[in-house]
């Protein structure tokens, strides 16, 4: 019985502070909004005074998420550079040597630093012998790598 006179009391006072605030600030959006806060108080209040009220008004449990992995900081500049250098070599190719080639640089982090792993090349068009060791040896210049590391694919016409 207590905790209903305690709730009761709650109400009134809330009823009251809220009428006084809504007469300072005037009418309008200002006395909704002190009303709206003034109510969810009261039936806080209510819930936390009636038996068995507490049970019903848990919230509901959300489901859990993996957080997600976007990985490190090195990592993605490591991608980044990736494809800067692999556009880079693109475009040295297509001026140089005068042919399309799709590239996928692969670099590695070293004991000096960063270096090229692997290249995967793809002609866009027909290639010749003469073209393709003068992209193998543009490749191997900049990227200070062997031959074998570079890895053809398939032409596209």
């Amino acid at each position: 019985m207590q905790a209903l006179e305690c709730a009761a009391a709650v109400f009134c006072t809330a009823c009251i502070c809220a009428e006084l605030a809504a007469r300072f600030v005037g009418p309008g959006w200002g006395q909704k909004c002190i009303k709206a806060v003034a109510g969810l108080y009261i039936l806080v209040a209510f819930a936390d005074a009636l038996p068995g009220a507490k049970a019903q008004l848990t919230a509901p449990k959300l489901p859990q998420a993996e957080t997600a992995s976007v990985g490190s900081l090195e990592d993605a500049i490591l991608a980044q550079t990736e494809e800067e250098l692999s556009r880079r070599l693109e475009d040295a190719c297509l001026a140089e040597i005068g042919i399309r080639v799709k590239l996928r640089i692969t670099l590695c982090r070293t004991a000096e630093g960063v270096a090229a792993s692997a290249v995967q090349a793809v002609p866009q068009g027909a290639l010749t012998d003469a073209r393709k060791q003068a992209v193998e040896k543009l490749l191997t210049a900049q990227l200070q790598l062997e031959p074998e590391s570079i890895c053809w694919g398939e032409a596209v016409p």
